[in-house]
């Protein structure tokens, strides 16, 4: 089956049968299997095998307008139905699922399960399990892409964890000196939620719901067209990453690596990238391959 699913794409820039075959051996984990866990979807489709899932939750009636799943698997474990799914499309696949809340008790935990792996990927809304997956990342070296499903957009990015680029630096934390278990993560819910407020997105909302989600009152807005292009932006930052990890050529394309983020608005039409710690815009030229960079200072 694999041979057949990666058939089609072969021929695209840098899709070459030396890529497919690295993407079958690279471990992905999916650390949160909602609405970012559809780049489980893409994957499956593109080649990945190997696959490490952690969520506690179960497949909900609302989760019914973004994920693969039908009214039959409500009450099921989001887990176990993304296995069955994952196997479904390649019956070669080989899934290690996790029902299992992250919490910041899980880092040695976390850390002996991520240790297998080659590639991951965080999307979970849940702050602390955010911030206890992303630390263990960072202490292994592994490689994190990012990219927030409730969005309204394309937005992607991969934590490569060098010149001291965490997630909690990004997110303005200040929590880097602190062990996981002496966090204060309710004090840390609204930079959380502002961290995914790309340059953009406060229009696509409605002053109440902005205002009920920034302030924790209102699960994140999920629409199945811009969870999908967010999670077609993260399964092609993972094929630009197994490039790389695997010394391949990688053609007309590079890693997007923080603290900058790539997104493409579908309302204005407009790609651009974001330095989240610059606050500067940088303005690609499809002509010459140039980013014009720019300060931003809106909010």
């Amino acid at each position: 089956m694999w041979d057949a699913i990666v058939n089609r794409q072969d021929g695209f820039l840098n899709f070459t049968p030396k890529l497919a075959a690295a993407m079958r051996e690279t471990v992905v984990a999916a650390v949160g299997a909602g609405g970012n866990g559809v780049v489980l979807d893409h994957l499956v489709r593109i080649g990945f095998e190997q696959f490490i899932l952690v969520d506690p939750d179960v497949v909900e009636d609302t989760n019914l307008n973004r994920l693969p799943f039908t009214a039959a698997e409500i009450g099921r474990s989001k887990v176990s139905v993304w296995e069955h799914f994952l196997k479904s499309v390649n019956p070669a696949c080989q899934v290690k699922a996790h029902q299992h809340a992250i919490c910041r008790y899980d880092g040695p935990w976390l850390t002996d399960l991520l240790a297998r792996a080659n590639l991951a990927f965080l999307g979970t809304t849940d702050l602390e399990a955010n911030l206890v997956a992303s630390r263990v990342c960072a202490r292994l070296g592994l490689r994190m892409i990012v990219g927030p499903a409730s969005s309204g957009a394309y937005v992607v990015s991969t934590f490569l964890h060098d010149n001291d680029i965490t997630f909690e630096k990004v997110a303005d934390y200040g929590t880097e000196h602190l062990k996981l278990t002496d966090i204060d993560y309710p004090s840390l819910v609204a930079k959380f939620q502002t961290l995914s407020f790309y340059p953009g997105r406060k229009r696509k909302l409605y002053p109440q719901v902005r205002e009920d989600m920034l302030a924790g009152r209102l699960p994140a807005r999920s629409c199945k067209i811009f969870v999908s292009l967010t999670n077609c932006a993260m399964a092609f930052e993972a094929v630009k990453n197994v490039a790389v990890m695997n010394d391949l050529p990688l053609e007309g394309t590079a890693i997007v690596a923080m603290p900058v983020f790539h997104i493409f608005d579908p309302y204005s039409g407009c790609a651009y990238y974001y330095h989240i710690l610059n606050r500067e815009i940088g303005i690609p030229d499809w002509l010459t391959g140039e980013v014009r960079w720019h300060s931003y200072a809106g909010d």
